[in-house]
Parts: C-alpha cells; structure tokens; sequence
C-alpha cells in the first residue's frame, strides 16, 4: 500500500509537470503564431512597399554592419522622415512644372548671354576700328596743321599732341603754338587774335584731310588785326574751290574775296530788307 502511495504521488507529480510543459508548449506556440503573423506582415510590407521578396532584399542589400547598430539607423532615418513633414503629393508636377520654367529661362538666358558676348564683340571691333580711323586722321591732320599754320602766320611753327596716346578713346589734344616772334606755348597762352588765328589754322587743316561741300563761319576773323584778315580772306579764296563757304563777318578784308555779298538793312523800323551784291559785276560795272 505504501508503494501504491508512493506511485499515486508520482503520477500526481508527472501529471503537474506534464501540464507545466503543455502550458509552456502552448505559450510558445502562441508566440510562434504571433512571429508568424509578424513576419507574414512584414514580407508583404516588404513587397508592397518596395517590390522586394526577402531572398531578393538579403542578397541585393547584405547587412554589412551588427543587426543593433542597424536598427539605431532605421529609427534615425525614420525620425528625421518624421521631422520632414507630411509628403506634399503634388510635388512631383510642381517639381514638373518649376523645372519646365527652369530649362525655358536658362535657354533664354544662354541666348542673353550669346547675344551680350556678340555686342562685347562687335564694341571692340568699333573700337578699334575708331582708334583707327582717329589715329590716321589725327596725324593727318597735324601734319597738314604744321604748314596751313606757318601759310597763315607767315612763319613760326605748331604741333598738335595727344594728352594720353595710349589711350585714343579717351585722350585730349593740345595745340602748342609759336607764332613768328615768340616762344613755344600752349594754346591757352596766346593772345585773342592767335588764339583765333590758330583755331582757324585747324579749321583749315581739317578741311584739306576731310573736305565738305559747304562750311558756315560766324565772325572767326573778328578778333584779328588786318594783315590777318587778309591773309585769312585769301586763304579762304583757295579752299572756295572744293569746299563752299557762307560766312558771316563784319570786316572788310574778307567781303572784297567773297563772291556774293548779302546784307540785312532796316530802312523802315522793324522791317528788314535783304540786299545782294554779285563781286564779279560790281567789278564789271567798276571798269565801264
């Protein structure tokens, strides 16, 4: 009887131990299903939201690093895509959209550019061309000034310099002067009447390098002594050949070379009557 006992307490004990197992084992099951629904989620998580199998993930992306650092970048990258906000749907055609307008102003742009590099272009070949044009036209001027200077002053000499040659766009000239008798000194020095007998030198001087059909002079003679005023009135006479000129004077020594006198004369008060005199008939009446 007392190994009947004995054996009934085994049994019991079996019997607690066995439903301990059938306890755990139930657990673990349960534990397994939830591992299994967790996995299933996450392979369709997988492929629905990267188009990825598990065999193609692991042997296109191998984890290179330990399975804990891993994760501390999962939950990195997945709080700063929190910190971004919520996902602009119409990004993608406002993306569309900004870069259309982009490729259309960054074409017309380049045509901007193209078109500001032509005009650079074509402002240097302007430029040099005029410091072309210029330095031919100012040596030849200061060569014929030389001589029409001394034909007019009877004597002396002049020059014309540039105040910067090596920069034709922008430099000054300036006339230096030394009419019979006195010293070499700039324009600026000189009396009203070499002053305005020198100007008229380069008048001249122009004219013989670029002649024109007509010229208009108001009074340039007015502040020369009359020697001067007939040097310049003959001289006038020669250059009337290529070049015709109206002049407006008041002296005597240029109206006896002009060819045609016109004056304005008030025989009434406020009326002005024009008066013309032809030189080569007064000359013809002179003689009967």
């Amino acid at each position: 009887q007392t190994h009947l006992e004995t054996l009934e307490i085994a049994l019991k004990e079996e019997s607690r131990l066995y439903k301990g197992i059938v306890e755990v084992v139930k657990d673990e099951e349960v534990k397994l299903t939830r591992l299994d629904v967790a996995l299933e989620n996450r392979l369709d998580h997988l492929r629905e939201e990267y188009t990825l199998s598990y065999e193609g993930a692991k042997e296109k992306y191998p984890l290179m690093i330990p399975i804990e650092e891993a994760q501390k970048k999962v939950k990195l990258i997945k709080l700063a895509i929190e910190e971004l906000g919520t996902v602009n749907l119409g990004a993608i055609d406002e993306y569309a959209r900004v870069a259309e307008r982009y490729e259309f102003l960054l074409g017309q742009k380049e045509d901007l550019q193209q078109a500001k590099d032509t005009l650079f272009q074509v402002i240097d070949e302007m430029d040099e061309e005029m410091k072309r044009r210029f330095s031919e036209t100012f040596y030849a001027i200061r060569e014929q000034f030389e001589q029409v200077f001394k034909s007019l002053f009877g004597g002396g000499r002049a020059e014309l310099k540039l105040t910067d040659p090596n920069d034709l766009l922008n430099t000054g000239v300036d006339i230096i002067a030394q009419p019979p008798g006195k010293k070499l000194q700039n324009l600026s020095l000189l009396s009203g009447g070499e002053r305005a007998l020198t100007a008229i030198a380069l008048l001249f001087s122009i004219l013989k390098v670029r002649p024109v059909p007509f010229c208009i002079l108001d009074e340039v003679e007015a502040a020369l002594d009359e020697a001067n005023v007939v040097r310049f009135s003959q001289f006038l006479r020669k250059f009337s050949q290529e070049t015709q000129f109206i002049v407006i004077t008041h002296r005597k020594g240029t109206m006896e070379e002009a060819d045609v006198l016109y004056g304005i004369t008030m025989q009434e008060s406020g009326v002005s009557k024009l008066v013309s005199v032809r030189m080569e008939e007064s000359e013809n009446f002179v003689e009967i």
